[in-house]
């Protein structure tokens, strides 16, 4: 999941409020009680009545209570929900409108902290990771990058500050996260993660295959040239990584042959 914060809604009876990122509008029906709110990895017990979802999104039973721990959604219905349940307090009914068309009623009857993150050892912290980058990996698989994204984006945090036995995970986390870049378009943020994740382990196939498209991508010919010209030093049976060789070899070509012809008009 993504690193969000969530604003609270002011005190009083504010009939609506909308969320600082404009994902959604919560309107509170019955106010909830104490002061403590769930926080990522809390049980929540919950009720959703609908009031417009899409049939993709029924993921959710529906006018029944049932448990659900917060951040372990994918589906942008269920990253709404999570959103939405940072702010509540127990016993409290309240009116969700999504901005992408969602609505329903979500009722929190009560929820249970999980350890904050602080409280792991290295080991949870390596198998929290472990499972939040297979589940990312099959999102990723299903088209669904943004839910990708935040699976990758929360085992990177969970290995903030863990020592070196951890790093072989970051790594493949750090290469996951570029693959998403690529997928949104983002490509310095991709060749930037595929350069952090080649200098914690310099021999990494696919950080040098993510950084060569990259690159390329960027008309950064070179670099891509010597990316996948490394990769297949590596990896010598990689025909991916040939294709694009052979393809940016002849997109550099062409490229000073534009350069060499426009030098020559000038002279002329």
């Amino acid at each position: 999941m993504e690193a969000h914060e969530t604003s609270e809604p002011p005190p009083g009876k504010i009939p609506s409020w909308k969320s600082p990122d404009g994902s959604f509008t919560k309107t509170i029906l019955e106010p909830g009680s104490g002061v403590d709110k769930p926080k990522e990895c809390a049980k929540c017990t919950i009720c959703i009545e609908a009031v417009s979802l899409p049939p993709d999104q029924s993921c959710y039973p529906k006018g029944c209570w049932f448990q659900v721990e917060l951040g372990e959604g994918d589906t942008s219905l269920e990253h709404l929900v999570d959103r939405c349940l940072e702010t509540m307090l127990p016993g409290e009914v309240c009116q969700v409108d999504g901005a992408l068309g969602f609505g329903l009623i979500l009722k929190m009857a009560g929820f249970e902290n999980g350890k904050e993150t602080w409280e792991l050892g290295t080991e949870e912290k390596i198998r929290r990771a472990m499972r939040d980058r297979e589940k990312g990996g099959k999102a990723y698989r299903d088209g669904n990058i943004e839910g990708a994204e935040r699976r990758y984006s929360r085992g990177l945090r969970l290995l903030v500050c863990t020592p070196g036995e951890a790093e072989t995970e970051r790594v493949a986390l750090l290469a996951n996260m570029a693959a998403c870049d690529l997928k949104m378009g983002r490509l310095r943020e991709a060749e930037e993660r595929c350069t952090l994740a080649l200098e914690k382990e310099p021999g990494h196939l696919k950080a040098f295959y993510r950084r060569g498209v990259a690159r390329a991508g960027m008309a950064d010919w070179k670099g891509a040239k010597g990316d996948f010209e490394t990769l297949l030093t590596l990896d010598p049976g990689n025909k991916e990584a040939r294709r694009e060789l052979l393809r940016v070899r002849e997109r550099d070509r062409q490229e000073q042959a534009q350069i060499r012809k426009a030098l020559g008009k000038m002279f002329l």
